[in-house]
This record gives structure tokens, sequence and C-alpha cells, in this order.
């Protein structure tokens, strides 16, 4: 079986988030199954690959060539399709994302010839349920981001039919959702976790989508992300100062050693690591410091995104000195020594489709406190592996993080690293859906 995987980011090519992990480890989960995938990306700015030829494609009623580029990384063979508007720095946040993305989706379309089936990931991609010459499984990785666009520049640039503007189709509140158009037309829908793919056809989750999800049950499916267990191997990992195991810890007290140098935090440390973005629960974190500082705890918070909550983060470092620190980057290294040196990891989502950060932090050796939410409730075990708490507000965090310490984090941790995060089982879930997709 042939499949083309259609996406904005895949790791190790290009990263802004879990889906570029995904992106990347599926592929060679499904290779032992007999399924040959293959990876298409925009061709992001920095990006390098052979030429291989180029793909014709129609936009605005304009015939428009696209070169194609290919490179094989872990074994995984990734095109790179080098529509305009992908020549910069990030790999979302411009005001003309519906556009560069509604145009990497109607080359990809032609890009799909030859192949037996196409997998579209977001909203992105969500355009190939409909213009894809093979049947096509869609999957969501987070409905919050659906793809809006005025419907009369839709149809002037995809020249689809006027026909399909309506409300059990493309319209949404007078816009063409590209992400319900994927829901609607794809021959199979997933999602990244079972607990998701029943929150979001609630109208607390569902994003003003709950029912057309709801419509559309039957062809739904959550299927949980694995992780990428050669990737996020505390026996192996490079950023780490020493390697260890579940049978042997001792390297993880130079991780903490480490991190802690590395930061100014002294321990007991609490780690926070993604993107900084409202949907992520940081005003709890912000919300619960002057308690954290009382009770002495630590805390790191690494990552970008949303200028609003970073800037706050600025003041909570200036303001606590030796107990706040705010690392206003993407950085892999420091992120793995969290995972690893932290006395625990904090995930007060909102809502979570999946979340990777809590497997890693249990693979090593690290509880999670996080919300009883999505992917979270169904990856971490309460009072086993980590702790859940139910309200978000900033004491459910707060009791969450003095209930891990009650509970013994190096217990939790240990426990945590039994778990099995691998791609195995969610791999011959996806077959299955391929399997039903072609009929």
């Amino acid at each position: 079986m042939k499949v083309l995987m259609a996406a904005p980011e895949a790791y190790p090519l290009v990263k802004v988030g879990g889906l570029a992990d995904v992106v990347g480890a599926l592929p060679k989960a499904l290779r032992p199954l007999g399924v040959e995938a293959t990876v298409l990306l925009p061709w992001h700015r920095g990006l390098e690959a052979q030429g291989v030829g180029e793909v014709a494609y129609a936009f605005a009623g304009r015939e428009e060539r696209a070169p194609l580029g290919e490179r094989v990384e872990g074994g995984v063979r990734f095109l790179l399709l080098a529509v305009p508007g992908f020549e910069r720095d990030r790999v979302y946040g411009y005001p003309d994302d519906p556009e560069r993305y509604l145009r990497f989706a109607v080359a990809a379309g032609q890009a799909a010839q030859g192949f037996d089936l196409v997998h579209a990931h977001d909203w992105t991609a969500a355009l190939l349920a409909l213009t894809a010459p093979v049947p096509v499984v869609y999957t969501i990785h987070n409905l919050a981001h659906q793809g809006l666009l005025d419907p009369a520049l839709f149809f002037h640039w995809t020249g689809l039919p006027w026909s399909l503007f309506h409300m059990e189709a493309l319209e949404f509140h007078g816009q063409v959702n590209l992400m319900k158009g994927g829901i609607v037309f794809a021959r199979a829908v997933t999602t990244v976790s079972p607990s998701y793919a029943e929150e979001i056809q609630t109208p607390e989750f569902g994003m003003g989508l709950d029912g057309v999800l709801r419509r559309h049950r039957g062809k739904l499916l959550g299927i949980l992300n694995g992780l990428d267990l050669e990737v996020f191997d505390p026996a192996r990992d490079p950023h780490l100062p020493a390697p260890y195991s579940r049978e042997d810890v001792r390297g993880k007290a130079l991780a903490q050693k480490a991190l802690s140098e590395r930061t100014g935090l002294a321990r007991p440390l609490l780690a926070y690591v993604g993107r900084v973005d409202g949907q992520k629960g940081l005003d709890l974190i912000l919300e619960a410091i002057p308690r954290f500082k009382e009770l002495g705890f630590r805390l790191l918070v690494q990552g970008v995104g949303e200028e609003g909550l970073a800037q706050a983060l600025r003041q909570a470092e200036e303001g606590n000195p030796g107990f706040v620190r705010f690392v206003e980057a993407y950085d892999e290294g420091l992120a793995r020594l969290a995972y690893a040196g932290a006395d625990a990891l904090l995930v007060p989502s909102r809502f979570e489709p999946c979340g990777l950060v809590q497997m890693i932090a249990q693979r090593y050796g690290t509880p999670p406190v996080a919300r009883a939410v999505g992917g979270l409730k169904d990856t971490i075990e309460d009072g086993r592996t980590g702790v859940l708490f139910q309200s978000y507000h900033p004491e459910g965090l707060l009791y969450g993080v003095l209930r891990l310490f009650r509970l013994g984090p190096e217990a939790l941790g240990l426990r945590g690293m039994e778990k099995d995060f691998s791609w195995e089982r969610s791999a011959r879930a996806y077959l299955e859906v391929y399997r039903r997709a072609l009929g």
C-alpha cells in the first residue's frame, strides 16, 4: 500500500509542535505492516533536497508549476513542494496562511497521482478530501485551528463549484471552513486520542463543529499518538549528561544537577515545555506562582508563542529572581534536560488533543501534573505515573502539585518509565482505517 501523508511539518525536517513528531514517526511504524508512506511538505525556507521534477496545478485560473524535491531521513521518504509563499522563517503565523496552505493543498492533489491513498493532516491539508484523485483519511490534530477563508477568494483560487457552499459542506457562519470540508468529504476521520474524539462531539470542546462531528461520528475514530522510542530514550539521548534507564537511574541525578546549573534554579523544580499558548493553561501557572514561591518550588517555562503571555512570563521572571526562569526559545537540548531533570512536568491544558510532552516526561522518569482532558487522561495513570486534576483553576493545579509530592515523584517516575508509548498498536489501528477507506 502506497500512502502519501500531506502535512505542514514533520520531524526531523521542520518542527513547531507535536504534529511534526507524529508525521515523522508514523511512517516508520507503518513500514513493518507493509505500508510505504511518503511525507509531502511545503518546501520551507532552509530545507535541502534533491530536485526530482515539478508538479503542474491550477490556482486562481492560472496554470502554475511547483518544483519538487526529494530527501530521505531515518528511512522515511520526504517530498518537498515549492509552491509560492513558503520562503519564510516560520511555518505558521502569517496573515496569508490560508492562501499559502490552500495553494499547497491544491498542488498536493496533483502530487498524489500514483498513490493508493492520501493521509491529510489538519486544516492545512484538508482540501485534499475534496480534490485528491484517491481516497483520503483525514486527521484532526487540533480542532481549534480550522482554516477559515472568504468564500469568494476560496472558489476563485480553487475553481471548485459554488454548490459546495452550504451548511452540509463547506459553509461555516458565512465563511469557508477547510477543516469542516475535511471532516465531511474524507472517507475516514481520525483524531489523536480516544478521549478527544469523544470530547470534540460536545459543545464545550467542539469549537463550533461538534454538530458536524456528531453527524459524521460513524467514520470518526480516536487513535492515540505514540512516541518515536528511538528519538526519545534516556538511555541514548545525546542531550543528557549521562544515560540512564529504569534499571539504572543514576544518570537522572546528573540531569537534575545539569538542569539546575543551566537555569540557575534550585530544586524542587517544576517545568513547563511547549507552546506559549492560551490553550496550554499558562494563565494558571502564572496565577499559581506566588503560592509556588511560598512553598519553595522553582519554575522553568520554555517555549515561544503568544506575545501577551510571553510578556507576562518575562515580568514573572523579573519579579521572582531565582524562582522563575522563562526561556523564550525552541531549544531541544534544554527541553530534553527538563524532561529528565525536573521534579515534575506541568501540563494544565484547557484542552489537549493528545499531547506528547507528558509521554516523554514519563519515559524519562519525570511525573506529569496535568488536567484530566483529552489525551492527557488517556496516557497518565492518576496516582500511579502522574497526577490528574479536574478544575481549570490555579487551585486545581496547586492541588495536583502538592498531591504529586505527597505521593513521591521518584516512585511515580519509576512507574512511568514502565509504560509502553510505542507506535506499534496505533500503527495497526491506522492500517485498519486505511483498509476501510480503500473499501
